[in-house]
């Protein structure tokens, strides 16, 4: 990966999903788009150092449908388990702006709740104006 989308990543991983991971963490960065499964929209994985697991994706259009959150954060809590890493983070965006604060919180109780209170799994809820051009169309469904 280049140093332009490494440092990209980095300011984005610290400054919108609010991450203080060490600096040398960033050394190591791989970014993977994942193709739509079964029932699992397509994401985009980075890798970030040996700590930590983000996984983008986009929202879908009925955000309040059952099952396909607490499938990603039950997936993503997994992976991050079975590699070794300390953090999972999910990344949810949404193409058509902002998300209004009520669907917002409604989504992270749920994730909440998917994953029991786990404190090193986050979900955050962005607009895709909010990630860097190195992502900005990690997140498009295929």
């Amino acid at each position: 990966m280049g140093t332009d989308t490494g440092s990209a990543v980095e300011q984005f991983v610290r400054g919108a999903l609010g991450c203080s991971c060490p600096t040398e963490v960033f050394r190591s960065v791989s970014i993977d788009r994942v193709p739509a499964a079964v029932d699992r929209p397509s994401l985009t994985e980075l890798r970030i150092g040996s700590r930590l697991l983000v996984r983008l994706t986009e929202m879908p259009g009925e955000p309040s449908s059952p099952g396909w959150l607490e499938q990603l954060a039950a997936e993503g809590c997994a992976a991050r388990d079975s590699r070794g890493y300390n953090r999972f983070r999910l990344v949810l965006t949404s193409i058509t702006g902002l998300v209004p604060v009520a669907i917002a919180d409604g989504l992270r109780a749920r994730f909440a709740a998917a994953t029991v209170r786990d404190d090193r799994a986050h979900l955050h809820v962005l607009s895709r104006s909010q990630l860097p051009a190195a992502l900005s169309g990690a997140t498009v469904a295929k």
